[in-house]
This record gives structure tokens, C-alpha cells and sequence, in this order.
């Protein structure tokens, strides 16, 4: 049976012709974070790489970034446009299920959350195991959940399943797992949430 795994890699060679990156959303989404020159930022479900560019002209020479999926097709394809970088790093892991010791500024989920199977458990192992005291976690979509949820529905059988839901009920599950949202959008235009590990309960 294919999983989601297979549905990426399969996806990969044309995922940067499919995809749609608007720019001035992405960088009003980083604007409301904490990252700054120097920051350590986890990417995680980085794909393409498509949000790296905006990462590195953020964190400067100073930063690092640890980009992961867990398409392995997707890496490849993101390590080769950057393979003269040597501020970032690829692995081919699951945050769900392993185990990433280090700890960052910035964990960045952009258009990777509605994949994960366990949405709250595994952003609350995001933000108690991996991100610093004052550090921010970004759940970002550049469309609407409507949208989004419309894509993955038409896409395959494999993620038509793979939903975002309004902002109000997702920040009541998160706020009742003791994560603190410090802001959210959910309109026609986007879908952003921001966590802060400033008084986590976790």
C-alpha cells in the first residue's frame, strides 16, 4: 500500500513547477517570530527547500539551519540547491517518531502540519524537546485552510484525509496541552499559528 513517504518522493521532481511561493506572505509569517541573525532554526518537512532561502537571509553568516523530511527524494533535491551552503543540513527523519537532541530559536512547519499524524502530540514534543526557553514555533500556510484542505482532498487518496481545522478548536487543543499560542490567523489568505516556549506549562 503507498504511503504518505511514497506520495512525496513520488511528488518531488515537480513539486518546485506545482507549488505556488508568494514571497510577501512568507515573509510577513517569519516577521511575527523571534528569528533574528545568528538564530538555529529546525525546518522541519522542508521538502524542496523551499523555505530556506527566507531562513538564510534572515540568520545571516552567523545561523545554522537543520532542514528534515522524511522524503528522502524531496532531501535530495534541497541538498543540491544547496550544496555550497554550508549553514545548512539534511536528514531524512520523522519528527514524529525520532528523536532530534538539539534545541533551536525557531521550529518552522510550513505546509507540512496537516501531514503529521499525531498534529498535537508531535508539536508538543516539538516545542518540549527542541525548542529553547523563548524560542517560537511557526505552523504556516500561504492559502487559506479551505484551500488547503481542497488540495489535499483532490490530491490523492493518500492525504485527502490530511485537514487543517479553524484556528479556534486547534488553539483550545493546544492551550489544553499547556502550549502557549501567542498569535493565529486563519482567513482567505492564510493559516499561521505561533507558539512561544515563554511560562510552557509543559
Amino acid at each position: 500500500m503507498k504511503s504518505q513517504v511514497d506520495f512525496f518522493n513520488t511528488m518531488a521532481s515537480k513539486w518546485d513547477e506545482i507549488i505556488y511561493v508568494d514571497n510577501d506572505k512568507i515573509n510577513y509569517a517569519l516577521d511575527k517570530t523571534n528569528i533574528k541573525k545568528g538564530s538555529k532554526i529546525l525546518d522541519v518537512g522542508t521538502g524542496t527547500g523551499v523555505m530556506i532561502p527566507f531562513l538564510i537571509e534572515r540568520i545571516e553568516e552567523e545561523g545554522k539551519i537543520m532542514a528534515v523530511d522524511v522524503a528522502q527524494k524531496m532531501l535530495l533535491i534541497a541538498e543540491d540547491k544547496f550544496k555550497d551552503n554550508n549553514r545548512v543540513s539534511f536528514f531524512n527523519l520523522n519528527v514524529e517518531i525520532d528523536t532530534i537532541e538539539e534545541k533551536f530559536d525557531l521550529i518552522v512547519c510550513y505546509s507540512v502540519f496537516p501531514h503529521f499524524e499525531n498534529k498535537t502530540r508531535t508539536i508538543k514534543k516539538l516545542v518540549n524537546k527542541n525548542l529553547r526557553e523563548n524560542g517560537s514555533l511557526l505552523i504556516f500556510h500561504s492559502q487559506s485552510k479551505e484551500d488547503i484542505n481542497k488540495i489535499h482532498k483532490q490530491a490523492d487518496d493518500i492525504v485527502s484525509e490530511d485537514k487543517l481545522i479553524d484556528l479556534k478548536t486547534q488553539k483550545i487543543i493546544f492551550e489544553n496541552e499547556g502550549l502557549n499560542i501567542i498569535d493565529g490567523i486563519d482567513n482567505k489568505d492564510m493559516y499561521l499559528i505561533l507558539i512561544n516556549k515563554i511560562n510552557s506549562r509543559i
